[in-house]
């Protein structure tokens, strides 16, 4: 009966850590790769229009409902370019963009994609660490079709001044100390159980 309940205890607090696990899925960068066999057919660049400004997501972000420190991913922040380009063969979510510093200092843990990457739906995410608050640089975006033509380059200005979770001081984690709070009440629960 004590090797049982052992059992149950140990599947119960790894249950429970591998729910948080797969609580967190981040989606990361595709790269994008050029399709040798279009070269000769398809000649025409992709159009990249004026890139509107981009969404600076940080995981603990209120707006999205979720609140400070709440996140499923913890630290998953990330700054979204619109994916606004077209072309006249590739359709608009595999064209590429290569990003390069055209002004300003990124940050130091602020790393561009070193290859062009493809967009996840209609942006294309920029992952960094959620501890830089402000930070103010210029990007160069070229798009890229899958015969590897490319666009005319366009300037974005990324531009954050702060964020409201880090003004506010919350605490980051929420997520994972739950779960552990709920792992520890069933071992409990399980404990009590066997004594019986």
């Amino acid at each position: 009966m004590n090797r049982l309940c052992s059992l149950v205890i140990v599947a119960t607090v790894v249950g429970a850590l591998r729910i948080d696990a797969r609580a967190c899925d981040p989606v990361g960068t595709y790269p994008h790769t050029v399709d040798t066999s279009m070269q000769a057919a398809d000649q025409t660049p992709p159009t990249l229009p004026a890139i509107p400004a981009p969404m600076i997501h940080y995981a603990d972000d209120t707006s999205d409902g979720v609140g400070c420190g709440g996140a499923k991913c913890g630290d998953v922040t990330y700054v979204g370019i619109a994916a606004v380009a077209t072309d006249d063969t590739t359709d608009r979510y595999r064209i590429g963009y290569r990003f390069s510093l055209e002004s300003g200092t990124l940050p130091s843990n602020f790393a561009l994609p070193t290859t062009a990457v493809d967009p996840n739906g209609d942006v294309v995410r920029i992952f960094f660490n959620a501890e830089i608050d402000s930070f103010d640089f210029t990007l160069q975006v070229v798009a890229i079709d899958l015969a590897g033509n490319e666009s005319a380059p366009q300037s974005v200005r990324v531009v954050q001044t702060t964020h409201a979770c880090a003004v506010a001081g919350a605490p980051t984690g929420g997520s994972r100390f739950g779960w552990l709070v709920l792992a520890a009440g069933l071992v409990l629960a399980a404990r009590r159980r066997c004594r019986r």
